[in-house]
């Protein structure tokens, strides 16, 4: 009996022994440094001292599922940094590179009970190393229609600006910092908004307050949601500035209220490219109602005879166009659904441009706004409305 004792006591001392070599082990594989890449478990106190990377967003070592801090993301410090304001010049290589490595490190914590817990949380708004992203709308255009918050931040010349090409040259003018202007021109929005990421990534790293001005209201068919969305898979959580959307300002700025009593109840907001370029689907016509369309000036003469051929439009319908509403060359081009388009091209009409359709466009124009080209009494006006400055 005494040697079975004996005996189970060195089988218990053996096996403890293993699990205890195995656990160090496993402990010792999962905190060292990958061969491929410096490891990302660096703390706050690193940060200045990496000679590799910066880590722009903080973990906690702990694989506890209760734990609420958000996987980190690493930046190389080998990439490099845009320097330039068109979006052409831009190397995609380089922007995969960086865009490689965070969807990478979000994967290998996707795996983990830990991810599953933290993605259901926001990450923070300010990183270890200071860096932090506004998200601030710039209103349709007029320096004076800028909100308080927005003008202060952008006037901050510490701030880095990552800009929209619409966005007008009377508020670029107001900008003390650093500004990069993305242009998106039609066919090449997704290399431009993948460079506009590569900018935040950039500041973010170098610790510095990025802030992406877009115009109208960001969240206005201004993708203003799915930058949100992108910056937090960086590891930050973005501060949002509303701004004054040019869905409502610029049609009243051109004379145009969007609803009126006993002539429009209802407003609705389209978009004239949906998802891809693709053309969104056109609600049907009801006689009180207007309808605005935001970022449609270039597919015009389509969307009115898809408006007057599906959605039931009459072809005399109103229609008008606020270009650059608030700046000091606003123009309004007033017509029909027959018209409105041969006279957008007759007065070269360009973005940022408001459409406006229903009865409400002219409710408050007269024959005065349009000088020479008004028409007889009974008529509708079109063509060209005058400007304050005329």
């Amino acid at each position: 009996m005494p040697h079975q004792i004996h005996l189970s006591k060195r089988l218990f001392a053996t096996a403890c022994s293993v699990l205890l070599i195995s656990s160090v082990g496993a402990f010792l594989a999962s905190t060292s440094p990958s061969p491929s890449r410096p490891s990302l478990l660096l703390s706050s106190s690193s940060l200045s001292s990496s000679t590799h990377g910066t880590i722009i967003s903080t973990s906690s070592s702990s694989s506890s599922p209760s734990s609420s801090t958000p996987p980190m993301a690493y930046v190389d410090e080998s990439y490099p940094r845009a320097t330039t304001t068109d979006a052409s010049t831009k190397s995609k290589a380089s922007n995969d590179n960086v865009r490689t490595e965070i969807e990478s490190t979000s994967s290998s914590h996707a795996s983990s009970s830990h991810a599953s817990s933290a993605a259901k949380n926001k990450p923070p708004k300010i990183l270890p190393n200071g860096g932090r992203i506004t998200l601030v709308g710039a209103g349709p255009g007029s320096p004076d229609l800028l909100t308080v918050a927005a003008h202060r931040i952008i006037t901050d010349p510490n701030n880095l600006l990552i800009v929209d090409r619409l966005v007008s040259n009377e508020i670029l003018d107001l900008i003390e910092g650093e500004i990069r202007v993305a242009n998106k021109h039609p066919g090449c929005q997704h290399a431009a908004q993948d460079e506009i990421y590569d900018w935040c990534i950039g500041g973010l790293r170098e610790g510095r307050h990025v802030v992406r001005l877009k115009i109208g209201d960001p969240f206005v068919f201004g993708r203003g949601g799915e930058e949100v969305l992108e910056f937090r898979d960086f590891g930050v959580e973005p501060t949002v500035i509303p701004g004054v959307s040019a869905a409502f300002s610029a049609p009243l700025l051109g004379s145009i209220p969007v609803t009126h009593r006993g002539v429009s109840n209802q407003v609705v907001m389209c978009t004239g490219y949906g998802r891809n370029n693709t053309s969104p689907d056109l609600i049907k016509y009801h006689p009180e109602q207007t309808v605005v369309f935001l970022m449609a000036v270039g597919r015009l003469r389509t969307l009115c005879d898809n408006l007057v051929s599906k959605a039931g439009f009459p072809v005399d319908t109103p229609v008008g166009i606020v270009e650059r509403a608030g700046c000091p060359d606003q123009r309004t081009v007033v017509g029909t659904m027959v018209n409105i388009a041969d006279l957008a091209k007759e007065y070269d009409v360009k973005p940022p441009s408001t459409i406006v359709v229903g009865e409400v466009v002219n409710v408050l124009l007269t024959e005065e706004d349009f000088g020479s080209v008004a028409t007889g009494e009974g008529v509708v006006q079109q063509g060209l409305v005058r400007t304050l400055e005329d």
